[in-house]
């Protein structure tokens, strides 16, 4: 059994024993102490509330911290980088067509931009994968993330109660990537299966009581932000937490389910519904309209540079070029990831960003299944599920939720199967 785990980790053996092993040890807490710090400063944005830290610069301080002690613990224990697998050819093979496309780019400065981001991205992506590989480690770190989600989700809720500078004088937000009402959504649909995952993995009754409220602050204020997507993609969440598992369980979720949704209805505010109402007449929505004129752009940019797109960045500053008439002046984003990444960087990097999300999720799936980290696999599949849903009309390609959710999908699941080798070899023996 020792050799599968060992083989299933990737481990090599330490280069001088016990010394190589405690060092290795330490530097894994260190990582796992970045992955921590970069998931509560990403919620929680400690900056907000001490603008003096400020230059400290915490999420890049975060990452740093997390990656140099991600490679220091590979260096000195001599285990392998863990990357995702083969699969992860078609991440960096995506990632790559966009640092290539600086030199076909309409924008080639907003395609180095583009290219930085997307290397920082990746960063994080390999520092959480590594860092979190133990089941005790993911808990805490999904647990950290849904107690840190309380500063947006209550601060979005004071901004409502307060009425400070409401979007469309109706809908809520916070600060910093907060300020926009669609991302506070789709920031606390991704901690709302956290929280519920967490809350049932701890017996202490005072983080139990704090991740409750927690539940209840996140479905209040996605619902203030009056995202449509939000709304959809939280419900979708909370089924694919609550609903998936043994008969007793789902029952229970079933329960919880309803008692959260009617919750939501009973004290949802008149604008909630007055917003909601517009999924009748989708036609005289003005976001509706402008996704519309999003799309007859990119339906431009594909007829003319189907295979290379306008470059990473640039689809927001194609729209002089390649414009209809029809579609007006104003400038926006392609308003879906998947378009967005088509308009940009072409059919190829498309097909790779699309074959590599179907991995993630296939494999967070199955291992919702296994009886160590079942509940955690299905609380990061049902948040990945929730935040894609968000995306097919938000649209945010550089997002640093979604890198940490492929980091987490795949560092569960990768456990999970090392757990099914390892009851497979006991079995066998």
């Amino acid at each position: 059994m020792a050799q599968v785990g060992a083989a299933g980790l990737g481990w090599a053996a330490p280069r001088d024993g016990g010394a190589a092993a405690r060092a290795a040890a330490r530097w894994g807490a260190l990582a796992q102490a970045g992955a921590l710090l970069f998931v509560a400063q990403l919620y929680a944005s400690p900056a907000y509330w001490f603008p003096t830290v400020e230059v400290l610069r915490l999420g890049l301080a975060a990452t740093l911290l997390g990656g140099g002690a991600v490679l220091a613990r590979r260096l000195v224990s001599g285990e392998r980088l863990r990357l995702g697998g083969p699969a992860a050819l078609l991440l960096f093979g995506y990632a790559a067509i966009a640092w290539l496309s600086v030199l076909w780019s309409i924008d080639p400065a907003a395609s180095r931009a583009a290219g930085l981001e997307i290397a920082k991205l990746l960063v994080v992506y390999v520092a959480v994968l590594n860092a979190l590989d133990t089941p005790a480690r993911i808990r805490t770190f999904l647990a950290v993330g849904a107690v840190a989600s309380l500063a947006p989700a209550v601060g979005g809720v004071r901004t409502w109660l307060a009425g400070d500078h409401l979007v469309e004088g109706t809908r809520t937000h916070w600060a910093g990537i907060y300020a926009d009402p669609n991302r506070l959504a789709m920031g606390l649909v991704v901690a709302l299966p956290f929280a519920i995952a967490a809350f049932g993995a701890t017996r202490r009754r005072w983080l139990r009581a704090l991740l409750g409220a927690a539940v209840a602050a996140q479905l209040a204020a996605i619902v203030l932000t009056g995202s449509r997507s939000g709304i959809v993609a939280a419900a979708l969440a909370l089924g694919l937490t609550l609903l998936r598992g043994r008969l007793s369980s789902v029952l229970k979720g079933m329960v919880v389910t309803a008692g959260l949704v009617a919750a939501v209805l009973a004290f949802a505010p008149r604008t909630f519904w007055e917003r909601s109402s517009t999924f009748s007449d989708l036609s005289a929505d003005a976001s509706v309209e402008g996704r519309e004129n999003a799309w007859k752009v990119l339906g431009s940019i594909v007829d003319q540079r189907p295979l290379n797109g306008v470059g990473a960045g640039g689809f927001i500053h194609a729209w002089d070029r390649y414009a209809p008439l029809s579609a007006g002046g104003h400038h926006l984003v392609a308003h879906n990831i998947f378009m967005e990444i088509l308009g940009e960087l072409g059919v190829f990097a498309l097909l790779a960003f699309f074959g590599w999300v179907g991995v993630v999720l296939w494999r967070t799936w199955r291992a919702g299944a296994d009886p160590v980290l079942g509940r955690e696999a299905r609380a990061v599949f049902a948040a990945l599920a929730g935040y894609l849903l968000c995306e097919l009309v938000n649209g945010y390609s550089y997002s640093y939720s979604l890198y940490f959710l492929f980091a987490v999908g795949l560092a569960t699941s990768r456990l999970a199967a090392l757990h099914g080798r390892m009851a497979a070899a006991e079995r066998a023996a």
